[in-house]
């Protein structure tokens, strides 16, 4: 089995450089795996959360909605003085609005949002490796920095108490 997830990998992977549609390669693949993994499917389906996959697809929805709007193109218009012109301040300021985006709207979403302002930079490229490392970075430094920590702190919920700090019993609890 191992075998056949591995080529079924690879092969996924292949389409992707060849340039096909990364979402219906995605799905041919996890369906191919289905089938080929032999499980009764209503049992594998069971194991979905569904209610995570809504509000992740609904997150997409509601930043491309966003987008179209407008307003993500005025806030950059109003913060371009800010970023400066210079290469090195451009960097260390998309860093901190990053940091700071990242943990106020959720890494995936920023970066939908701002990489669509990255073009206008003095060096493109180079700004989306700062975007793309602090965003990473920050999404680490809250809970809601990253849908994967709300992910875990939903899934550990019954085992730790998680607030804005880590109670003093719960994290005793998590030790013994």
């Amino acid at each position: 089995m191992f075998a056949l997830v591995c080529a079924v990998f690879v092969s996924i992977f292949a389409c992707f450089l060849a340039g096909l549609n990364l979402a219906w390669t995605a799905l041919a693949g996890a369906s191919l795996i289905m089938v080929l993994a032999r499980r009764d499917t209503h049992e594998v389906l069971k194991l979905v959360d569904w209610h995570l996959l809504v509000c992740f697809s609904a997150l997409f929805v509601v930043v491309d909605g966003l987008s179209e709007t407008g307003l993500p193109d005025a806030i950059y218009r109003h913060l371009q003085p800010m970023f400066g012109a210079h290469v090195t301040t451009q960097a260390w300021n998309l860093t901190w609005f990053s940091v700071a985006g990242s943990n106020i709207f959720s890494n995936v979403p920023f970066v939908l949002v701002a990489g669509k302002w990255i073009a206008r930079f003095a060096e493109p490229l180079l700004m989306w490796k700062v975007l793309a490392l602090a965003t990473t970075f920050a999404g680490n430094l809250t809970i809601i920095g990253s849908v994967a920590n709300m992910i875990v702190v939903e899934s550990a919920r019954e085992h730790i108490q998680v607030g804005f700090w880590v109670t003093r019993d719960a994290a005793s609890r998590s030790r013994s």
